[in-house]
């Protein structure tokens, strides 16, 4: 399932290095953990998330809220792994990769495509049946990339495009901000992070998208509020 667009964004030019963006990713892992987490609700604290990441165990919290949060760091050490060892590739071992990585323990199966039936809650949208979703997949992929004319753009298409498919049963907006972001520090054009801060308006934009399958609201928000280059 395709959706529609006028918005497009030109990549930046003089691009960064990949490995200057790969140590802001690093640095600020608890940052774009705590805030990936936030967007799922999780409880932790950026002081808690950045504890536990310097490897201590933080009490008060349900083991699942600990787990998930550990669960993202690794999705973002994959990604740090794939760029560094120049194996940036949207195929579907990448998508499943992530799927597995992010959503093991949350949902009926992770890293392979749902064999149900979902909804998108808040909002009217049914997504694809899961026995369409290979076809799909293989077709819309290639025009996807194919009719983005920019790396940016291409990062932003493809977490619309899995979050409106819903291939999986769960975490498809955070494995394909993952994805986006592959394509992004490997391209030298930022990192994206959307944060706890901007919940409300990011939940909002989405509802739309889903509803409208317009993606000009979330793709101005995505480029002006979300794709950090620089951080102090």
């Amino acid at each position: 399932m395709l959706f529609s667009r006028t918005r497009s964004y030109d990549d930046f030019d003089p691009p960064m290095q990949p490995k200057e963006l790969l140590m802001l990713v690093e640095k600020l892992m608890p940052d774009v953990v705590y805030n990936m987490a936030g967007l799922e609700r999780n409880p932790f604290t950026y002081p808690e998330v950045k504890t536990l990441l310097d490897g201590v165990t933080v009490g008060g919290h349900k083991v699942s809220d600990e787990r998930q949060v550990l669960r993202i760091r690794d999705g973002w050490q994959y990604v740090i792994d794939s760029v560094l060892n120049n194996k940036v590739s949207l195929d579907r071992r990448t998508f499943d990769s992530l799927s597995e990585i992010i959503a093991k323990e949350e949902a009926l199966e992770s890293g392979r495509f749902r064999t149900g039936e979902v909804r998108v809650g808040g909002t009217d949208f049914i997504p694809p049946r899961a026995d369409e979703l290979e076809a799909v997949f293989s077709s819309e992929l290639p025009e996807i990339i194919g009719r983005c004319g920019s790396r940016i753009d291409l990062a932003f298409e493809i977490f619309l495009w899995v979050s409106l498919n819903q291939f999986y049963y769960d975490g498809n907006k955070r494995s394909s901000r993952l994805v986006a972001n592959m394509i992004l520090i490997s391209s030298g054009q930022g990192i994206l992070n959307v944060r706890v801060k901007d919940r409300l308006q990011f939940n909002i934009l989405m509802a739309r998208f889903y509803t409208t399958r317009d993606a000009d609201e979330i793709f101005e928000f995505l480029y002006d509020n979300c794709l950090e280059r620089d951080y102090e």
